[in-house]
């Protein structure tokens, strides 16, 4: 057995477990002789007499013996290896876990609450100014907490600011969400909270005074009737309240009045106003709300989306209805080639209380028609709003400035992404520069995240608003993250990002002076000798103080503390830094089990292209044993799906408890390296996500074929990755895969969202061959070549909708092949978690794959 060390008698085991054959000399006469001299020539002679006749009793005794043991000992010594692998394999066993310990929580941890109370824009420049004023909770025995104010510079302060429960009108409230005024006077508590789509939600809202202890309903209605409402944010200053009810816009002054004044009246299933319509939210904006504050909360901008001559998607729910017949929900749902959401820009001025439209593209270069995107918008100065606007197919983006003085837009940059055979992504972190005289710096500025002439995304720094170029400041064949800029600190004129300089599965952070010489002028802020380490960065308004979550390679750990003292603090038990991990039930686990081994690595495939995967195998492999292959791959375009963050959960689960080597596939087409990498996925998703998953299975395969069972190798994935799955077996028809599983996949691109579609694939009449013959399944005889499939969808999928499987499986019906699976999640959506879906989801995936591995699916 390799890699396994077996003492011949572990402790609590004796001989009778493990036997052994003694042979030995027959007894001495020595004692007797010794003891009886006096009588020693009378015994001698009775001795010998009897001597002679045991003498040739025991030489047939032992020639007997010994043909019995040649016999034996061979019969035995195998008999003895079968139960030292037995006692082994029970050893590993009993070492491992399944996905019942995963959903358990056997691998969980948690974080103590710690965020950075905000200041309004601008309030805090220096170190002197920010004593690290962030929140925190405090529970009882019985599990409620009280909400309080620290700060870490005078670590005896602490304010109570509330708690998780209060009573309104002799009813009691609990708070699910709390956003704290800076000033620490008021809070806004979110309770009664409906998810409705990624980002959104629908609940009660209350505003709550600290000193007085008393919630007051945030309400569109001046009685303060308690009514569910979008949303309730507060603007930068803490001096309003605004919110969405009906699709309207509302907004609250906090200190001078008690009820709402109304912005729109034109809200409607159509029309909304300051709130994104459901593919805004999922493609572009990633957010709840569409408005934005000028900094000194004089002005606010919002978005009206205009859904009118978009398609509605119908889909029923089944469960916890009154009524005889299901009901219905819609949403308004753009598919490729179909009319898309309109909008338009407003600016309410809140000295004047006028509410103006803002020509966003009036008098823009170019023909741009109006069929257009709104990609990103902030405010980069007191009077200066930024905005990215792109065309319906996202291929070119145009950066508009509107400058609320002058009351005037213009264009300050134009990006061509068809020069690198790219595409639009979603908005990266734009951060605004306060002027800073000392460098030479009059006018407000601000720092973009682009890709730069070598295809890789790095920070690019605008001296002004209306520059139409920016200066890069880090450069190379690495890439900033998507949300890499962290902090921006005044007093040095740093700039705090994450990047994956160290290794594309890695993240760690670094810094850069703007005003430097960009040679050599990024700084490493963690080791860099460990290339693998994953970190996440959240920094104070300053950049002072910093919460530091390195979540892997090994046990995650959150530390907190002033920045410096964080990035030295290798212990995380230094008493410099706080720490805000328990880990103690998850390391109790990590003693009970085995975790998998898993490693990061790389494969040159056959054309010279290099693509990321990890391998996740059993702690102990055994040399003379084959083992099930499961691969997984995400494989969305310009995604990253696979880093170096420590993780225990389905494919850890399946490696342990089904012993099992996994594979985790990042191929071309995907993010983190470069768009000479990311570009092979423009007009051909679907061409080569699967070529290259096989391609790196059959070598991966072919190398370690002393370990790989070939007739049991399997590949899964959820959503895309149930896309990429389906087309891999598509693709290799049975040469290499003998199972599959997709759960909630797209089988047809054209069923699923224009922006997000057309974004990568354009519109269907400009790319007829990409659309039948590679985004689209269509040969189904394939899957009758592999063993067993297994789909799974939820009914009330708004993202992909079920309409994928239920085609994809009628086209498998049609042809009469039967050797699939169908598990339907009633009225879950698609995390398919509605009435314990959730777990349901996982331990029906393990169970069905240990029966295929099991071979208990015989062929239909």
């Amino acid at each position: 057995m390799d890699n396994i060390e077996l003492n011949e008698f572990p402790d609590g085991m004796n001989s009778i477990d493990n036997p052994r054959i003694i042979i030995g000399p027959p007894p001495s006469p020595s004692a007797q002789e010794s003891g009886n001299a006096s009588n020693h020539s009378l015994r001698s002679r009775g001795v010998m007499g009897s001597w002679r006749k045991y003498r040739s009793r025991l030489i047939l005794f032992f020639g007997i013996v010994m043909i019995l043991l040649l016999f034996l000992v061979p019969f035995y010594m195998v008999k003895s290896s079968a139960d030292l692998q037995k006692n082994a394999e029970n050893k590993v066993r009993t070492r491992s876990f399944d996905i019942s310990n995963v959903l358990n929580g056997d691998f969980s941890y948690s974080e103590e609450t710690f965020h950075f109370i905000q200041p309004p824009p601008e309030f805090v420049k220096t170190h002197e100014e920010d004593p690290g004023l962030h929140l925190t909770l405090q529970y009882d025995d019985n599990n409620d907490y009280t909400i309080l104010a620290k700060n870490l510079y005078d670590k005896s302060f602490s304010k109570k600011l509330g708690s998780n429960k209060f009573q309104y009108q002799g009813k009691e409230y609990v708070v699910q969400r709390a956003r704290v005024s800076y000033r620490l006077d008021k809070i806004i508590f979110a309770t009664d909270l409906k998810p409705e789509f990624r980002h959104s939600s629908f609940g009660l809202y209350w505003i709550y005074d600290v000193e007085t202890e008393k919630a007051m309903p945030i309400s569109p209605f001046p009685s303060l009737l308690l009514t569910p409402i979008s949303y309730a944010h507060f603007s930068p200053n803490f001096n309003f309240v605004y919110f969405v009810y009906d699709n309207d816009l509302y907004i609250q002054n906090i200190h001078t009045k008690n009820y709402a004044d109304r912005l729109t009246t034109d809200g409607s299933f159509n029309i909304l106003n300051g709130k994104p319509d459901w593919v805004y939210e999922e493609e572009v904006l990633a957010d709840e709300k569409a408005v934005w504050w000028c900094p000194d909360d004089s002005k606010l901008i919002f978005a009206k989306f205009d859904d009118s001559e978009v398609n509605t998607y119908s889909f029923p729910k089944y469960i916890n209805n009154d009524n005889k017949f299901p009901h219905l929900e819609e949403i308004k749902y753009p598919k490729p080639g179909s009319f898309n959401p309109k909008f338009e820009l407003y600016i309410v001025d809140l000295t004047s209380g006028v509410v103006s439209l803002i020509n966003v593209m009036d008098s823009a270069e170019g023909d741009w028609g109006n069929d257009y995107i709104l990609y990103d918008a902030i405010w980069v100065s007191p009077n200066a709003f930024l905005v990215k606007i792109s065309d319906r197919s996202s291929q070119h983006l145009i950066v508009r400035v509107y400058d609320t003085k002058e009351d005037s837009i213009e264009t300050s940059n134009f990006l061509d992404f068809t020069k690198i055979n790219g595409w639009v992504e979603k908005a990266k972190n734009v951060v605004p520069l306060p002027p800073k005289p000392d460098e030479g710096r009059s006018e407000y500025g601000y720092l973009d995240i682009l890709p730069d002439g070598n295809g890789f995304n790095h920070i690019f720094y605008f001296t002004k608003f209306s520059d139409t170029k920016g200066i890069q400041i880090t450069q190379g064949n690495w890439e900033v993250a998507n949300e890499g800029i962290v902090g921006y600190e005044y007093e040095t004129d740093s700039v705090f990002f994450l990047a994956n300089k160290n290794g594309h599965m890695a993240q760690n952070l670094y810094a850069v002076v703007i005003n430097s010489d960009r040679t050599n002028s990024i700084r490493v802020l963690r080791n860099q000798e460990k290339n693998n380490d994953f970190y996440e960065f959240e920094l104070s308004p300053s950049c002072r103080y910093a919460v530091a979550r390195k979540l892997g390679p090994g046990i995650p750990t959150t530390i907190v503390g002033e920045l410096f003292d964080v990035l030295d603090a290798d212990d995380p038990n230094d008493n410099k830094v706080i720490r805000l991990t328990d880990d103690s039930y998850l390391q109790k686990s990590l003693r009970r089990y085995d975790l998998p081994i898993t490693s990061y690595k790389s494969m040159i495939l056959d054309d010279g292209t290099e693509v990321n995967y990890v391998e996740i195998k059993p702690r102990f492999l055994n040399s003379k044993k084959k083992y099930p292959l499961l691969v997984e791959s995400y494989a969305g375009p310009g995604s990253q799906s696979y880093f170096t963050k420590f993780n225990v959960f389905f494919q850890q689960a399946v490696s342990s408890g089904l012993q099992t080597i996994v594979l985790l596939v990042e191929p071309r087409g995907t993010g983190g390296k470069g768009w000479k990498f990311k570009s092979w996925a423009k007009n051909n998703i679907g061409y080569w996500e699967p070529r290259d998953v096989t391609e790196v299975t059959r070598r991966f395969i072919k190398i370690n074929q002393q370990f790989v069972d070939k007739e049991r190798v399997a590949i899964w994935g959820w959503s895309y990755g149930g896309f990429t799955a389906l087309k891999t077996i598509e693709y290799d028809a049975g040469q290499t895969f003998n199972y599959a599983m997709a759960v909630a996949p797209v089988t047809n691109w054209i069923y699923y969202d224009s922006i997000y579609t057309e974004r990568y694939m354009g519109l269907p009449k400009d790319n007829i061959q990409g659309y039948r013959d590679f985004s689209t399944i269509t040969n189904f005889k394939s899957f009758e070549k592999i063993r067993k499939l297994f789909i799974i969808h939820g009914t009330a999928d708004d993202n992909v909708h079920i309409q994928n499987s239920y085609e994809f499986v009628d086209h498998l019906n049609s042809l009469g092949i039967k050797n699939y699976d169908m598990h339907i999640f009633p009225d879950s959506d698609h995390t398919i978690h509605f009435h314990n879906a959730r777990k349901v989801v996982f331990t029906k995936l393990y169970q069905w794959l240990k029966d295929a591995f099991a071979g208990n699916f015989t062929p239909q």
